[in-house]
């Protein structure tokens, strides 16, 4: 056999440690019962979540957390929970356009909501505010784009109807008369 008989072969060209494994899989078990932990206390805040079931999900969380240390060796970084409880929709194909402005200040008034709830919750004034004024922010940029959106759509309206008028056909111009009355109550044409 020479090298044109052999058959192509696949490698393996990443080869996963187990350890690595072993952390992802921690990871992943962690995340959920995290955030069906958080989104409960948030919706009780509001006023209709469960909160007959926070003690048994803090218990899920801390039997997670548990496990991960197990597994990994360490407890969880920062980063890794705040990945877990992050509520940004990462979109890597995003266009920046009036779409992703619309989004970007909705999650502004989203995160300022959040503020001003958390700070609530542990009597912060000064952060409260904070969150206001940034709650507000996005209020702001909504009602800019959504008045952008209504002078765009009304000047398309404009554009639209503004061939139809031009379709009519021109007056013709025949010369200039001036009008004249006359003492008898007749009219004299005279031309200029």
């Amino acid at each position: 056999m020479d090298d044109t008989d052999r058959k192509p072969h696949l490698r393996l060209a990443v080869e996963n440690k187990q350890a690595d494994i072993d952390k992802e899989f921690a990871k992943r078990n962690l995340e959920w019962p995290l955030r069906r932990l958080a989104a409960n206390v948030v919706r009780v805040v509001r006023g209709a979540g469960k909160s007959y079931e926070i003690g048994e999900q803090c218990v899920a969380v801390v039997k997670a957390l548990q496990e991960y240390r197990e597994k990994v060796g360490y407890w969880p970084t920062s980063w890794e929970l705040d990945q877990a409880l992050s509520i940004y929709r990462h979109d890597e194909n995003a266009t920046y356009d009036e779409m992703w402005e619309r989004e970007d200040a909705v999650e502004t008034i989203v995160c300022g909501a959040l503020q001003v709830v958390a700070s609530r919750l542990v009597d912060q004034k000064t952060q409260e505010h904070r969150g206001h004024s940034e709650l507000m922010d996005g209020f702001y940029a909504l009602e800019r784009i959504r008045e952008e959106t209504r002078k765009r759509l009304a000047q398309a309206e404009r554009a639209r109807r503004q061939p139809k008028r031009a379709k009519m056909p021109p007056r013709k111009k025949s010369g200039s008369r001036k009008v004249t009355k006359l003492n008898d109550g007749g009219d004299s044409d005279a031309k200029l």
